[in-house]
């Protein structure tokens, strides 16, 4: 006896959404310092991570 294969689709890909609520000035004024450094301490680790390998090559 076969077995039909049920079609998985994730539905929701395919729903309208509602538009992001913008963020307030004052909230962006807030926000983009923090983005920043956490922006520049990401790479710093990505460099020092990318040196560290050089080492063991």
């Amino acid at each position: 006896m076969k077995h039909r294969q049920s079609c998985h689709r994730q539905l929701d890909l395919f729903v309208r959404k509602p538009p992001p609520v913008p963020i307030a000035t004052s909230e962006r004024t807030k926000l983009v310092p923090l983005v920043s450094a956490l922006l520049s301490e990401a790479l710093s680790v990505a460099a020092a991570t990318e040196a560290g390998d050089e080492d063991h090559v």
